[in-house]
């Protein structure tokens, strides 16, 4: 994709307006029922229903991937891409490539700030500490322990954080990128599902609705434009030059 087709130096507000309106028509729809979808209860019992004695590879998957030492995994996994997209794409100069990849690194910061700060006071327990039955994956895993549960569920962390990687990826670093962080993504937002943290609404109405918003106010302002505006002011300096220079 050429570098013109995906930077925009003006407010595109026409789209910026148009998904907006879908974000909240959503907001809307699902506000009334606690981000709860009809099809939640059904998902869980299904997913977590899954985790049965016996089924000791499954269920390792599962506990292994609703651990915090996959947390770390997945930050790291998602900072490797981004510092393989960096150094092996010469098709595009460093700071282009510099400033792309600072885009996707301060979409998921505003993520956890929007998380971390809007959703302090919001109270969303969990499918784990409402609905029985509930197989919990420490009963049947005894060399890990996980969390199982919340009460503060919506939205996703995960699932957001996963998400709008993958679609500033698509977007900016090419399919071969978008591809790997979609399939990234899935990965690392179906796990709480699974394991009781989150509900099918925390994942996919949460998650994706606050991914998508942050997306498209991303894609569709000059955000791009004012980031290599710094970027390249910074890569002057002398000293950075110097680290900077075989890129």
């Amino acid at each position: 994709m050429r570098n013109t087709e995906i930077e925009t130096s003006t407010w595109n507000l026409k789209k910026l307006i148009l998904w907006n309106a879908i974000f909240i028509a959503v907001i809307v729809v699902f506000f009334g029922n606690d981000f709860k979808t009809p099809w939640d209860e059904t998902i869980f019992f299904t997913l977590n229903g899954s985790l049965q004695e016996g089924r000791d590879i499954w269920n390792g998957y599962w506990a292994i991937t609703n651990s915090r030492f996959f947390d770390s995994f997945s930050a790291i996994f998602l900072g490797t891409v981004c510092l393989i997209y960096l150094v092996k794409n010469p098709e595009s100069n460093f700071a282009e490539r510099l400033s792309r990849v600072l885009l996707l690194v301060i979409s998921v910061v505003l993520i956890m700030v929007i998380i971390s700060r809007g959703f302090e006071h919001y109270y969303h327990q969990s499918p784990s500490q409402v609905l029985t039955p509930f197989v919990n994956i420490n009963d049947l895993v005894s060399w890990l322990e996980v969390k199982t549960g919340t009460r503060k569920s919506f939205p996703s962390d995960h699932a957001a954080i996963s998400f709008v990687s993958a679609i500033l990826a698509w977007r900016y670093f090419g399919q071969k990128y978008g591809l790997v962080l979609s399939i990234f993504a899935l990965i690392n937002a179906t796990p709480r599902m699974v394991g009781g943290g989150h509900w099918f609404g925390d994942v996919w109405i949460g998650g994706m609705g606050l991914a998508g918003l942050i997306a498209v106010w991303i894609i569709y302002s000059p955000l791009l434009t004012w980031v290599k505006i710094v970027v390249k002011k910074l890569l002057k300096i002398e000293i950075i030059q110097s680290f900077t220079g075989k890129f």
